[in-house]
């Protein structure tokens, strides 16, 4: 039942539009304990710090009241007792308690103007569970009250002993058994199969959840243009990068800025209702005149020689922009000499500094660490592995990363296996609470040679599916890139045309999906289909939607039971009959059910 309670909050969460950090902000626990609530990797001992969530993100009282049943219903489950949640009064008394002790183990009840985040050391410490189940005043109900006492939770040490019994059992059998006799009395490790079957081969998705909801900032796109103009086709959110917005741009001598490019492009973006991610780079050479040069002229790749000029244009910039840039890109492509060529240590302080003043002037704001890429090589996976050792991840809620395909013309599909790896590797160096981020492709793009038109008019739409097909493994956001340009291999849009056929399918891509919530992904044979097949199921209003592409080649797939439509990323749209066998190939196809 912590799924289910974890999908309300996480719901009421997206539906507030704050991060995190602004939650947290706002109900004075911990980042992450506020993550493991909302993914359902723990669940509070009482109600109260549940309902301080629910409240700051807008929740009416008909949802306060499905999330007390929805967290009843999970601890109920752990300690034995009935499904019948007890008046809601009764369970939350304490509630104000934990809420406190969350609050003191995060360091305070909320950040003030001159707070930052927490370090390593401050994080919460488990709290005693004998706590929470000690009544208080208010728990007792009152002598006048006709109504029967509630029965009393029982004490922690009732409620684990189902789990620490299981926990001995499992000891035991792993002392009892650690070599066990196969069919041919030869000693093997106990639990490990004799080596005659080959790899476990599953049926059925690679992996399954609650259907949750998709934002549609998913779908961005990293803007190469400084004229203001925006997408002629839909998406979702605008990353500005490689738009005359870099640092040196805007503050090209010391303290005389030039904010009208930016200016310009936040206003569209802002009229056409697009979510920015500003991405901050590229030191003025002012600031570190004996710098390293960079790939543009106008910019060093070092750090600047004294960081409180770092602060004061972090400070001018978020005050600027204060409730209308929705998130901030630390610095982009680190990995590169030519971008970033500073040590780890003064990148994690400028991240740490930069992160302070932005959550003090805009705490509504999301921050995503520096973009690592070169991330398919054990050179660059080790190189972000240092940064998270620096413990900068704690003061972001993303990690923004380049996660192409191997090659610049590779298959989108490959996303897949990166992410897997990259999302093991942050869970390794204990950065587990972060989002990740796609932010594009490598530094060798400019020379990839242009796509065909066969193979590159669904590539962009299957990046973004690949992308969902990833959300399993952390993925938040995918930014293409880019729009506007006419020297990459994808041309979506260029500055002043129509949209060429990626980009429109990328708009179709985005309707199709309004207001879908996805569930579940797989592919090949494991989920019934030919090899190369991807698919992805979704729901939408109770109903059913499922979407199939292939990496190449083309095949005959069978209708399931209830399909009734079939769509077409040509912009086609034929009615269906369950057994009816469709054609699949490179373009995804949607089908829906009744």
């Amino acid at each position: 039942m912590a799924s289910e309670l974890a999908e309300l909050l996480e719901e009421l969460k997206q539906r507030s539009g704050r991060s995190y950090s602004a939650l947290a902000h706002r109900t004075g626990l911990s980042r992450s304990t506020l993550h493991r609530y909302c993914q359902g990797i723990t669940v509070p001992g009482t109600f109260g710090a549940i309902e301080q969530v629910a409240r700051v993100s807008g929740a009416s009282p008909e949802e306060l009241d499905r999330l007390y049943r929805a967290w009843y219903r999970a601890t109920a489950g752990e300690a034995g007792q009935g499904d019948e949640p007890p008046e809601r009064g009764v369970a939350e008394a304490g509630g104000a308690a934990e809420a406190a002790e969350s609050s003191e183990s995060a360091g305070s009840s909320g950040p003030t103007e001159s707070s930052g985040p927490a370090k390593s050391s401050d994080r919460a410490k488990p709290s005693d569970p004998a706590k929470s189940s000690e009544p208080t005043e208010s728990s007792e109900p009152s002598s006048s009250s006709p109504a029967p006492e509630p029965a009393a939770r029982p004490p922690w040490w009732r409620r684990t002993r189902p789990r620490l019994v299981a926990l001995l059992v499992v000891l035991v059998t792993l002392a009892g058994g650690a070599l066990a006799y196969d069919g041919d009395r030869k000693r093997t490790p106990a639990g490990r199969a004799p080596a005659t079957g080959g790899e476990q081969r599953p049926v059925g998705p690679e992996w399954h959840e609650a259907p949750r909801r998709i934002s549609p900032e998913f779908f961005g796109m990293t803007i190469n243009s400084d004229t203001g103009l925006m997408p002629g086709f839909r998406t979702g959110s605008a990353r500005l990068w490689n738009s005359e917005t870099r640092w040196a741009n805007i503050e090209p001598k010391s303290r005389q800025y030039r904010w009208q490019t930016l200016d310009r492009l936040v206003r569209a973006a802002e009229r056409d209702r697009l979510p920015v991610l500003f991405t901050i780079g590229g030191t003025p050479w002012w600031a570190a005149p004996d710098g390293k040069k960079s790939g543009f002229a106008d910019s060093s790749a070092s750090p600047p020689d004294d960081l409180k000029v770092w602060d004061r244009f972090v400070t001018k910039l978020a005050t600027r922009y204060r409730d209308r840039i929705g998130s901030y890109e630390l610095w982009d492509y680190p990995s590169h000499r030519l971008m970033y060529a500073g040590s780890l240590d003064t990148l994690a302080e400028m991240v740490e500094r930069a992160a302070r003043i932005i959550r003090r002037i805009d705490p509504e704001a999301r921050l995503a660490c520096p973009s690592f890429g070169v991330l398919w090589t054990a050179k660059g996976r080790q190189l972000l592995r240092e940064f998270a050792r620096t413990g900068a991840y704690e003061h972001c809620d993303a990690a923004a990363l380049k996660m192409p395909p191997r090659t610049g013309d590779g298959k989108p599909e490959e996303i897949i296996e990166l992410t897997r790896r990259i999302a093991n590797l942050l869970h390794e160096e204990n950065a587990n609470d972060v989002e990740l981020w796609n932010t594009g492709p490598e530094w060798d793009i400019g020379s990839t040679p242009p796509l065909d038109a066969r193979r590159a008019r669904d590539y962009a739409a299957r990046f973004f599916l690949a992308g969902l097909y990833s959300r399993h493994y952390g993925m938040r956001r995918m930014y293409f890139y880019n729009w506007g340009s006419t020297h990459v291999p994808i041309i979506v849009q260029p500055v002043g045309g129509p949209p060429a056929e990626p980009g429109k399918r990328v708009g179709r891509l985005m309707t199709w999906l309004d207001g879908a919530r996805i569930s579940a992904c797989g592919q090949g044979t494991r989920m019934g289909l030919p090899p190369r097949l991807y698919s992805c199921r979704f729901e939408r209003d109770g109903s059913p939607l499922t979407v199939t592409w292939s990496t190449d080649g083309r095949a005959d797939v069978p209708l399931d039971e209830g399909a009734h439509r079939v769509h077409r990323l040509n912009g086609s749209t034929a009615p269906a009959r369950p057994g009816e066998r469709i054609d699949v190939g490179e373009e995804p196809v949607l089908v829906e059910h009744r």
